[in-house]
């Protein structure tokens, strides 16, 4: 395998990297040195500007959906007991997230909403230092838990998020 080969690989093993070469706000040299890629740092880091040439630049899209808070849930099974009456917000394996008086706040987008989507609202609360509990997506509606107290400014980040979604 070349050295171009063995770079494109190695960015693509990164999607962090990948989106930093497609935003360009990349030091190829700093880069090419934290990549497991055997040969020359000057070489790599060329590989790395040659093929950041040929990716799409990064580019963000609003979605179009309305994100509303619900809190008082939990999860059934661990800290609230559900009934057959209770609303199961999100279900995934087993355990179910229901709105049955639990300690635990729901963020609903429905819309325009998808993996990728979720995908990006869980890494925007990841940086956010905001503890997700349980996550899903399915049918234009995308809901991630989090802690009763990490609530409202879950809501702003999550609105965020789908405002400047990056494609």
């Amino acid at each position: 395998m070349s050295l171009a080969a063995e770079t494109r690989d190695a960015v693509r093993a990164r999607p962090h990297l990948l989106y930093a070469l497609r935003a360009g706000v990349v030091n190829y040299a700093a880069a090419a040195k934290t990549l497991e890629v055997e040969g020359d740092d000057d070489a790599v880091a060329t590989a790395l500007r040659r093929f950041a040439d040929d990716l799409p630049p990064l580019e963000t899209e609003a979605r179009d959906a309305t994100v509303r808070m619900r809190s008082g849930v939990g999860l059934a099974g661990e800290d609230v007991e559900a009934d057959e009456d209770d609303e199961r917000v999100l279900t995934v394996g087993g355990v179910s997230v229901v709105a049955a008086g639990g300690e635990l706040t729901a963020l609903v987008a429905a819309g325009d909403v998808d993996a990728r989507a979720l995908s990006v609202v869980c890494d925007r609360l990841r940086v956010e230092n905001v503890v997700v509990d349980a996550a899903g997506v399915a049918d234009g509606e995308l809901v991630v838990v989090v802690p009763r107290r990490q609530g409202a400014n879950a809501l702003r980040h999550v609105e965020s998020a789908l405002a400047s979604l990056s494609v």
